[in-house]
């Protein structure tokens, strides 16, 4: 199945570029934009993604708010020249589906669509890296751990916490937690509310800075996750 792709950049050669590369692996170039501007409405009967290579971190969030008030069916994508997190966070927030760091292989970027155009959301590996060794001091006492006595989380919930912090899909938590995937999802909903974000990737950074992790580690062999089903970019 060939899919629909409209993309946004500014550098000429990176457009052609990058229309080139997707149309070789079976993509469908359908649009192409040389400025957020220039984005109009477009007519599908399939869904679609919508590539934003926005160059400056802080254009990004922008032209992520500005795509989904014009493409509400599109699933967005942001590909960046650098990782920030502040950035990447405020992205998923205004409702990309990936974020892809253009240092990355080509194969890598079009595993990441791949995905994306499946369902699944797509993180930089630079973001699990950054919350796992982030070193954030919890003071004993602090106000962290009433947080998170209060966020009274099951074991179950806590389980698929510790997998949300390792980026792996609903699919991938279902298998290794030999649950089905409805089920992970009733957890994820339950987590979210009772932690008071908006999406995964808050419920994730959430618990790397409470130490959820170090507290309520989920064994290394549940974890294991072959590489082609890994949803990092």
């Amino acid at each position: 199945m060939r899919i629909d792709v409209c993309l946004i950049s500014s550098n000429d050669i990176s457009r052609e570029g990058m229309t080139l590369i997707l149309e070789k692996d079976g993509f469908n170039v359908v649009h192409s934009w040389e400025s957020i501007d220039e984005l109009e409405p477009v007519k599908s009967s399939n869904d679609f993604i919508t590539i934003l290579d926005c160059g400056s971190s802080a254009s990004q969030v922008d032209a992520v708010e500005r795509a989904r008030n014009t493409l509400p069916s599109s699933r967005l994508v942001v590909v960046s020249e650098q990782f920030d997190l502040k950035t990447v966070i405020d992205c998923f927030s205004a409702g990309v589906q990936g974020y892809i760091i253009k240092s990355g292989r080509s194969t890598r970027m079009l595993a990441a669509l791949r995905l994306v155009a499946l369902g699944e959301k797509v993180v930089p590996s630079d973001f699990i890296d950054t919350i796992s060794e982030s070193g954030v001091e919890r003071p004993i006492g602090s106000d962290f751990d009433l947080e998170r006595e209060e966020a009274k989380l099951s074991p179950r919930e806590l389980d698929v916490l510790c997998c949300l912090m390792a980026g792996y899909s609903n699919k991938v938590i279902a298998r290794k937690l030999d649950v089905c995937e409805a089920t992970v999802k009733v957890h994820v909903k339950a987590i979210l509310r009772k932690l008071h974000v908006h999406n995964r990737t808050q419920a994730a950074l959430w618990a790397n800075t409470h130490g959820i992790n170090e507290m309520f580690p989920i064994s290394d062999s549940a974890l294991i996750v072959p590489k082609s089903e890994e949803v990092l970019a």
